[in-house]
């Protein structure tokens, strides 16, 4: 025992210096219980415990009990640099070992301002590189890796900070913030990275409230140190200004709000539904009549899986960290609207994350809509306040990039539109009503996920609908068909206009004298854009197969128009035949080109090429084939009337 290094050049024995040398070369795992016995010593812990962080990071779990007495009794300023240096080397080495497994990910713009200190991560490297044996030979080998160095060195924060005794606090911790956020967004597909930061502002912040559940591991991370903490030896006379406990709130608030975005972001998708699925569950509740039966919701999905289960806790641990950090909903709204960048309306040089703040404002909605908790959320309308958001995070770029967000804002972003539906409010003009229908319909063409594009659809329908004019819907249903590029699109454009006109004409609850669609003249608006003539240029082959669900559409809500009395009587249908010679020219013309696909798609299949894409054009070929005849004979029917 008295030839062991530690204890025979223990200080005064060398310097402190040396002696950091000396540790650097023999700290192995079998000695580590005897460092442990040395740390209790307040003086050489001050003098050395900020520098023996990063030698004793790469031996976890083994070496928790030295770090915790590090972060007790170690002098608390140094050691935070220290703790603050290791974060942005795990953010740093964590990003490159995904840019080689993945596609580089960009998030400089989260993480402005963090330096890069390249002789931590050489120390890091040098003590991974211990005698193997000498490690194994305490018959516990170290599994350290970067999710529970996160942790742990996030909990030893949770203790240093409490320590400082400064005028300014704030400083610290608005650079363990910085040196968090980024560590925390390449880790956070673990999901104990999110805990451990939820438990770390709690611990900051002064919150009571508990803690999450205790996760399943094989490794225990240490919450609650045994021992008393020494005073800070640079301690300060004076107490911390006024001003910046206003200040440590701030960065906390804002700090929480980039948490809530990184997390959410990185949800993968469960079957056809995004992170969440706000809007899916919320459509169960709202429609149970419409839950197929015997087929698992997306509700008891998430109260049947574990993992999912878990999702939701850690939302609701963020929307009650939010609450307790005193983030008021009207600033969240202030925010997702783009009124203010941080907080009390005003901006500010600490900012909220939009994206974060967007996610806390939906969580505290769907813990009332969803799990009918005890909250009271601030309540918007479509107009101003949904139409603001959609702005703000759909945009206002090229139709092409509407829909590429990511799933899960798109998911937070229908499901305000969905809650919004109660207080529909007024457009400022009908060109804001236009442009906000056009964002949300594109949404519905573009988005990947078929569940997203349905959820956008019914929306868009809903609010159209809504509106007072008949002259506004009239004039928003005629410019998608006439300038829409989306066939599919443009079929909805049909479906709402059948909604319209059975509304005005069969529907007799919501019948309205001299409604535009209880007449002619609806129909003869939009008739130019639905019933392709033989004297037009005809689309070729290949833009004839995208166009299909499109005519498919107009097929069957023409049969619809000829076989419904009340319908063909009010819009006179009748002389709508006439005029646009449907049944030789429209009927002839999209016959002719079904049969040209038809033909095509068989010498495919002949030549044993694109079989797959044959047989399903085929299909929807005779569909519409099927279309074509019925919308025949419902002529002949209402010509013999």
């Amino acid at each position: 025992m008295l030839d062991d290094p530690l204890l025979k050049a223990l200080p005064p024995a060398t310097d402190y210096l040396t002696y950091l040398t000396i540790l650097e070369y023999n700290l192995t795992v079998d000695r580590l219980p005897t460092l442990h016995h040395l740390l209790q010593d307040t003086t050489l812990t001050t003098n050395i415990g900020w520098d023996l962080v990063h030698l004793l990071l790469p031996l976890l779990p083994a070496s928790e009990p030295c770090l915790q007495d590090i972060s007790r009794v170690g002098n608390p300023r140094e050691v935070i640099l220290k703790v603050t240096e290791l974060l942005e080397t795990i953010s740093r080495e964590t990003e490159g070992n995904n840019n080689e497994e993945t596609e580089e990910e960009d998030l400089e713009e989260r993480v402005q301002g963090i330096e890069q200190k390249n002789n931590i991560s050489d120390s890091l490297a040098k003590a991974t590189n211990l005698d193997a044996d000498s490690r194994a030979s305490a018959g516990n080998p170290t599994s350290s890796t970067p999710v529970l160095q996160f942790q742990i060195l996030l909990h030893m924060l949770s203790v240093l900070h409490p320590r400082i005794k400064t005028r300014y606090p704030s400083r610290f911790l608005s650079t363990s913030l910085q040196a968090i956020i980024p560590a925390h967004a390449q880790l956070v597909s673990d999901s104990a990275v999110t805990e451990a930061v939820v438990s770390f502002a709690k611990t900051i912040s002064g919150t009571k409230r508990p803690r999450l559940p205790p996760r399943l591991s094989s490794t225990a991370v240490t919450q609650a140190v045994s021992h008393h903490s020494a005073p800070d030896p640079e301690a300060e006379n004076e107490s911390s200004a006024p001003e910046d406990a206003t200040i440590r709130q701030h960065l906390l608030q804002s700090f929480l709000t980039q948490v809530a975005e990184d997390y959410i972001n990185s949800l993968p998708s469960v079957p056809d539904a995004p992170g969440l699925a706000w809007t899916a569950r919320w459509h169960e509740k709202k429609y149970s009549e419409m839950v197929i039966p015997e087929r698992q919701t997306y509700s008891s999905m998430f109260a049947e899986d574990s993992k999912l289960h878990e999702r939701d806790t850690i939302i609701g641990q963020l929307a009650a960290l939010a609450q307790d950090l005193q983030i008021r909903p009207t600033a969240l709204l202030s925010v997702i609207t783009g009124a203010s960048t941080g907080l009390d309306g005003k901006d500010s040089d600490i900012s909220l994350s939009a994206a974060g703040a967007l996610y806390l404002f939906v969580a505290v909605h769907a813990s009332s809509e969803l799990f009918q908790k005890s909250t009271t959320p601030t309540r918007i309308s479509i107009f101003p306040d949904h139409a603001e958001i959609v702005k703000m995070f759909i945009g206002d770029d090229a139709t092409g990039a509407i829909g590429m967000q990511r799933d899960t804002l798109i998911d937070a972003v229908l499901f305000l539109g969905f809650s919004a539906l109660g207080v529909i409010g007024l457009p400022e003009n009908d060109e804001q009503f236009y442009s906000y229908l056009q964002k949300l319909s594109l949404l519905s063409a573009n988005t990947p996920s078929p569940t997203l594009r349905y959820q956008a659809h019914m929306l868009t329908s809903a609010i159209l609908h809504a509106h007072s004019s008949d002259h506004v819907r009239l004039c928003f249903i005629r410019d998608t068909l006439e300038h829409c590029p989306y066939e599919s699109l443009k079929a909805s454009a049909v479906g709402w206009l059948k909604d319209e006109i059975l509304a005005a004409t069969v529907d007799w609850h919501v019948k309205e004298e001299h409604n535009l669609f209880a007449s002619s003249a609806a129909i003869e608006s939009v008739a130019p854009f639905l019933y392709l003539g033989s004297t037009e240029d005809k689309p070729s082959i290949e833009d004839f197969y995208a166009q299909v669900p499109f005519y498919l559409a107009v097929l069957n809500f023409h049969w619809l128009l000829c076989s419904s009395q009340i319908i063909s009587q009010a819009l006179d249908v009748k002389n709508l035949n006439r005029t646009y010679e449907i049944k030789d020219s429209f009927l002839g013309t999209i016959q002719g080109l079904a049969n040209e696909a038809k033909n095509a798609s068989q010498r495919e299949q002949n030549s044993e090429e694109l079989q797959e894409g044959s047989y399903l054009v085929i299909s929807e070929i005779q569909l519409l084939e099927h279309a074509i005849g019925r919308s025949r004979s419902a002529i002949d029917a209402l010509n013999a009337t």
